[in-house]
């Protein structure tokens, strides 16, 4: 398969723009990945200053799919930063991945700076929480179940109780999120995770009854969670942002 950079480099010249940030999403960023795992590149891009002024609204998402193997789903710069004052997560997760495929090193410095006075816990308890009971209702943690999906609910319950016991940006790898648990734990899950290293997506495994027990106990302890009404956030920064990087990138 061509190197991705270069996939993206390609891209952008076909589609007239430039990629701000262009990062792995998915389990190859969450650091659970197995062998088989496809390619989840999630970006940011800037179109030239003429996209912006007309009087409609032109078209503010990217997408493009090779295979099943490789995707790129990417946002306007106006987008991200609409969505980056209600606090969305997918962003935020976005600005803490480990693989970065491409950046533009200003804007990603000004972004990380930004970011964090715009984290708030309310938002992001809501949308984790709903990731993990939506996936935790699909399943019988008694039974023989996808590892995959388990993953998927171990994660976004751990970045729920991170959003609201420490705040700011909870991390994106598991590895990180786990901080909190317990030695035994942390073990346990380390192997599953090596395990699922080096075995296909539909991969299937039956729990250990510590490991339900610690879903269950997490799952409840969530549920239960809550956090204050997040303030009214400022768009002058987010303006500002804009404007400096489309005249950077597309000076006049």
């Amino acid at each position: 398969m061509q190197p991705i950079p270069a996939k993206l480099a390609a891209l952008a010249q076909q589609e007239n723009l430039h990629f701000l940030l262009a990062v792995e999403s998915g389990s190859r960023a969450w650091g659970f990945a197995s062998p088989d795992s496809d390619y989840d590149v999630r970006a940011l891009y800037i179109r030239p200053s003429a996209h912006y002024l007309a009087i409609d609204e032109g078209k503010d998402t990217f997408e493009f799919i090779e295979d099943e193997w490789f995707d790129v789903g990417a946002w306007d710069i106006r987008k991200a930063l609409r969505l980056l004052r209600k606090s969305n997560a997918v962003l935020l997760e976005w600005l803490r991945s480990p693989v970065v495929y491409a950046a533009d090193s200003a804007f990603v410095r000004d972004l990380n700076t930004l970011a964090p006075q715009y984290a708030q816990a309310a938002p992001l308890l809501h949308h984790y929480r709903g990731i993990a009971r939506n996936a935790l209702g699909a399943m019988d943690l008694h039974g023989e179940i996808r590892l995959k999906k388990w993953f998927y609910v171990l994660r976004p319950l751990l970045a729920a109780r991170w959003a609201v016991q420490r705040g700011g940006i909870p991390p994106m790898t598991l590895a990180e999120l786990m901080a909190d648990l317990p030695p035994a734990a942390v073990a346990e899950i380390r192997d599953l995770v090596a395990l699922k290293s080096g075995q296909a997506e539909n991969y299937r495994h039956r729990l250990s009854a510590s490991l339900i027990a610690l879903t269950k106990t997490l799952a409840a302890e969530v549920a239960a969670l809550t956090a204050p009404a997040p303030p009214a956030p400022a768009t002058a920064p987010l303006d500002a942002l804009f404007r400096t990087t489309l005249q950077r990138v597309y000076p006049c």
